[in-house]
C-alpha cells in the first residue's frame, strides 16, 4: 500500500489546536473522529514520517473503513483536503486552517439542549399526530402519541439517545424526528446502540436528511441487522460495492447520490447479485451507453435476475444462447432470400408499375414544341 503524503498550512514542529476548532467543530464530532483529527495534527509537522490508513487503523484498533469515514467527515467540514489515485487509494491529506469564516457559513443558531433539557411537552390534551411528509417512503411511519414519546424519553433511554443524535446532527430534534426515532425503536425493533450507530454512520457519510436515514434503517431491518457489529460488517460490504461501482463507472471527486445508492441497494438486496456481476453490468453499460447510466445497468441486472443468473458462468451461457439465436435467425433470413431469388417486395414496390417508352415520349414532346401546339 502506498504511503500517504500529509501536508499542513499550519506551523510545523508544534501541535496546535485552534480555538475556532474547539468552539465550533469539536461539539459536532464524535470521539473517534476527534481522535483521527488530533492524530493528523500531531504528525503533520513530521515530514519524514509516513502514514497510511492501515497504520492509523492499527494505532486506534479500528478498521480502515472507520478511518476513511472519519477523514471524509473532516473533509465535509472543510478542515481537510483529500487526494485520491486512480485505484481509489488516498495519496495526500492536507489540514486546512481553521478560521472564522466557518462561523459565518454555519452559524450556531441555538445551543444544543443538555440531557436534562430534552423533554416532550404536549401541545394539547389530545394525542398529536404527525402528517406524513411527501418524501416518506411507501411504508408509512405510524404517528405515536405524546404519551408514547414521554414513556420512551423517561423509561426507555430515549432522553440520552435524543441528546446523542442532536450532538451528531448539530441541531435540536423536532416532533417528526422524534417520532421517526421511536419508529426505529418500536416499529423496527432496533436497539438503542444500533440506532445511535445508524445516525453516526449516515451523518458521517454526509447524509443528514431523515428520509435517507429512515431508508437505511429499513434496509438494515430487512437484512436482519441487530447489533452495531452486524451493521459494521454489512456496511463494509456495501461500501466495497459502492467503491467498485464508482471505479467501474469512472466516478471520481463526488459521492453517489441517493438515487444512485438506491439502485445499488436494489441490486444487492432485491436482486441479490454479487459484486462481480454488478461490476460486469457497469462495464457493459459503459461500452454500450458510453455513460455512467445506473438505469441502463439496472436493465441488464434485472434481466440477469429474471434469468436466475448467479455467476459469471451463467452470464457466459446466457451470452452464448443469445449469439446462437441471433446466428440462427440470420441463417433463416439468408435461406429465405436465396429461395426467392430476390428481395421481398417492400411497401414502396408493392404496386402495379406502369411501363413507358421514354424515347417515344421525348420525341412526341419535341414535335409539339416545333409545331407550336405545346400546351
Amino acid at each position: 500500500m502506498n504511503a500517504i503524503r500529509l501536508h499542513t498550512d499550519m506551523p510545523r514542529n508544534i501541535t496546535l489546536i485552534p480555538n475556532e476548532f474547539l468552539d465550533h467543530y469539536m461539539s459536532g464530532a464524535n470521539g473517534e473522529f476527534l481522535k483521527i483529527y488530533l492524530y493528523l495534527l500531531r504528525w503533520a509537522g513530521c515530514a519524514h514520517d509516513e502514514i497510511t490508513t492501515s497504520s492509523i487503523a492499527d494505532f486506534f484498533n479500528m478498521t480502515e473503513n472507520d478511518v476513511k469515514r472519519a477523514l471524509r467527515f473532516w473533509e465535509q467540514e472543510k478542515l481537510l483536503r483529500i487526494a485520491w489515485d486512480d485505484a481509489g487509494n488516498i495519496t495526500d491529506l492536507c489540514l486546512r486552517p481553521v478560521t472564522a469564516p466557518y462561523a459565518q457559513e454555519k452559524p450556531v443558531a441555538e445551543p444544543v439542549p443538555q440531557p436534562e433539557a430534552v423533554k416532550v411537552q404536549p401541545a394539547s390534551p389530545k394525542p398529536v399526530k404527525t402528517t406524513p411528509k411527501k418524501e416518506r417512503s411507501t411504508s408509512d411511519i405510524p404517528s405515536y402519541s405524546m404519551d408514547d414519546l414521554q414513556t420512551f424519553v423517561e423509561k426507555d433511554g430515549g432522553e440520552q439517545l435524543f441528546f446523542i443524535i442532536q450532538q451528531y446532527s448539530g441541531k435540536p430534534l423536532n416532533q417528526d424526528d422524534m417520532n421517526t426515532v421511536l419508529f426505529f425503536r418500536k416499529g423496527l425493533g432496533m436497539s438503542l446502540d444500533l440506532i445511535e450507530h445508524l445516525f453516526e454512520y449516515c451523518i458521517s457519510n454526509g447524509h443528514r436528511k431523515m428520509n435517507y436515514i429512515q431508508a437505511v434503517a429499513m434496509s438494515w431491518a430487512e437484512a436482519g441487522i441487530q447489533t452495531p457489529a452486524d451493521a459494521k460488517v454489512y456496511c463494509a460490504s456495501y461500501n466495497k460495492v459502492n467503491s467498485a461501482v464508482m471505479n467501474a463507472f469512472g466516478i471520481k471527486g463526488r459521492y453517489l447520490s441517493d438515487d444512485e445508492l438506491s439502485y445499488i441497494r436494489r441490486w444487492q438486496q432485491e436482486y441479490k447479485l454479487s459484486q462481480e456481476l454488478i461490476v460486469e453490468a457497469c462495464r457493459r453499460t459503459i461500452l454500450t451507453a458510453h455513460s455512467a447510466s445506473f438505469k441502463y445497468a439496472d436493465s441488464i441486472l434485472e434481466r440477469w435476475h429474471s434469468n436466475q443468473v448467479e455467476t459469471m458462468d451463467d452470464v457466459l451461457r446466457l451470452d452464448t444462447a443469445f449469439e446462437q439465436a441471433k446466428a440462427k435467425q440470420a441463417k433463416e433470413s439468408k435461406t429465405a432470400k436465396t429461395t426467392t431469388g430476390k428481395k421481398p417486395a417492400s411497401r414502396f414496390h408493392n404496386f402495379n408499375q406502369r411501363t413507358y417508352d421514354y424515347s417515344d415520349t421525348e420525341l412526341e414532346f419535341i414535335k409539339k414544341l416545333h409545331s407550336g401546339n405545346l400546351k
